[in-house]
């Protein structure tokens, strides 16, 4: 006749621990390397709204600056006018 093994097998069970905790090291180690990336990229869009920023500053007091020039303009236009008119110089 042929014994049946009751008893647990602990090298089984030592190896499903094994498997679990390989499991979880992987695992953490995925979030670990996926949470770099995401920092990093982060940091990219970061620079690159600040750059955006500088070159929006940049531009406003440009268009600051072309404002006040039309306006001088049409202040000596409006001037003229009024001169060649007959109103008030």
């Amino acid at each position: 006749m042929s014994q049946i093994n009751t008893q647990p097998n602990t090298t089984n069970g030592k190896a499903r621990w094994a498997g679990i905790g390989l499991t979880a090291l992987i695992g953490v180690l995925a979030l670990t390397v996926q949470w770099g990336v995401v920092t990093t990229k982060l940091d990219q869009v970061g620079r690159q709204l600040d750059s955006l920023t500088v070159e929006i500053r940049s531009l406003r007091s440009d268009i600051y600056s072309i404002e006040r020039r039309v306006s001088y303009l049409e202040g000596r236009l409006n001037g003229r006018s009024h001169s060649q008119a007959g109103g008030e110089p």
